[in-house]
């Protein structure tokens, strides 16, 4: 059996808000590893948490209810979440599933 593996890391503090970097795998364990973290981001009090995930090479539903739950979380605390740069086949499954009607996907 093999692990998925996640990689979370802080890119860009400005004006704009906070940059996050997301690459590897995004699954129902790895999801779990990362959502403290995320969570703890979104309440930091940023105008936007930026969520860049070209480097995703794979996300289940799990992965996708993640972020779900993190634009609620975001909403919230009055900061908006925005994911960059969506690999196609998560937006596919996104649609899918219906999560784009709640989250904000910008191209760059």
């Amino acid at each position: 059996m093999t692990t998925a593996s996640i990689d979370l890391r802080t890119m860009t503090r400005d004006d704009r808000g906070l940059g996050v970097t997301l690459s590897g795998e995004l699954d129902f364990f790895t999801a779990e590893q990362v959502e403290p973290r995320l969570h703890e981001l979104a309440r930091a009090g940023h105008r936007n948490l930026i969520l860049d995930l070209r480097g995703l090479s794979f996300c289940d539903s799990a992965g996708i209810d993640l972020f779900v739950r993190l634009n609620r979380r975001c909403r919230a605390s009055g900061t908006r979440l925005l994911l960059c740069d969506v690999p196609p086949p998560v937006v596919k499954s996104m649609r899918m599933l219906g999560a784009d009607r709640d989250l904000r996907l910008v191209v760059t």
